[in-house]
């Protein structure tokens, strides 16, 4: 079959999808049916006039059209051009097709490897929209999670569920061990290429199956930070450096966040340069990251408003 016939085969299969015959087109466009004929077996090129006549005809319209005219375009083209097209068509999906692999065997590598394992301190709003800072505590092991949230040194709740990862992406979800009343989920990206966890960036949503004053009984969401804090080796759980990052959750008014990075894990270097921080304030930086930018709300809730 001639390289120009794939145009021709393209319009035969619409006419015929219109119960015409292709001698039935021709007269209905003004042309011989030999005519069409060589059009049909890419002997001959269609003329730009006729092109639009031949949409008007089978009653083209929307993307239907664009794709009809787009196919006429390129049979119009030099045979050089188009193989020229059709070789960069082919590379770009080569390209992709690499691009997608390379992320999906990362996401395998990163899981194999246990990367994201370990301590993570969360910043996010309060679902109580009150304009607050929580600060938890959560615990990554494989493709398992748990969240610690608490008070003043009180546990309030806790979670446990699954942690998932997409190249450099990462999904949690996890519901409260209570009864499994409130169910939380973490959608999260790394954001940078470091040999070590550092920081996780992302939106956090909560919903309660609790009573309806219950401020997550309809789904609220807010962004979050994660820092890396310390790896399970070294802070097992139940050991004194666990007590200490467990203290540090809380709820916090925002004029009072202090020390978003513990001291007594030393410098805050590495957070700084994978932040992209140069003098500013870590804290203060922390502090953007979470502010959902919602005016006089500070998590987006979806309530339905009344009438």
């Amino acid at each position: 079959m001639a390289p120009d016939a794939e145009f021709g085969d393209f319009l035969s299969s619409l006419v015929r999808r219109r119960g015409l015959t292709m001698g039935a087109f021709a007269a209905q466009v003004g042309l011989s049916a030999s005519t069409l004929s060589r059009v049909r077996t890419g002997r001959q090129l269609p003329e730009e006039g006729q092109i639009e006549r031949w949409c008007e005809a089978l009653g083209l319209d929307g993307d239907e059209r664009a794709d009809f005219l787009d196919r006429a375009v390129i049979a119009c083209m030099p045979r050089s051009m188009r193989e020229r097209l059709t070789n960069a068509e082919a590379r770009a999906t080569a390209a992709h097709d690499r691009r997608t692999r390379l992320e999906s065997d990362f996401g395998r590598y990163r899981g194999a490897t246990g990367f994201h394992d370990g301590w993570w301190l969360t910043y996010s709003r309060s679902f109580f929209n009150d304009g607050a800072i929580q600060r938890s505590l959560l615990r990554i092991a494989g493709d398992q999670a748990a969240l610690e949230v608490r008070d003043a040194g009180m546990l309030h709740y806790s979670y446990h569920g699954g942690c998932e990862i997409l190249g450099e992406k990462l999904f949690i979800r996890v519901s409260e061990d209570r009864g499994g009343m409130e169910w939380v989920q973490i959608t999260l990206n790394s954001l940078f290429d470091w040999s070590r966890p550092t920081f996780l960036y992302g939106l956090v949503c909560g919903i309660s199956g609790k009573g309806v004053h219950h401020p997550a009984s309809w789904p609220v969401a807010a962004r979050v930070v994660l820092l890396h804090v310390g790896t399970l080796g070294d802070t097992p759980e139940g050991s004194p450096a666990h007590a200490r990052l467990s203290a540090m959750s809380g709820t916090f008014k925002v004029d009072h966040l202090r020390g978003v990075w513990p001291s007594f894990l030393g410098d805050d270097d590495h957070l700084r340069v994978a932040l992209h921080l140069e003098e500013g304030n870590l804290d203060e930086a922390v502090l953007r990251m979470t502010d959902n930018q919602l005016g006089s709300d500070h998590v987006l809730r979806a309530v339905l408003s009344p009438g």
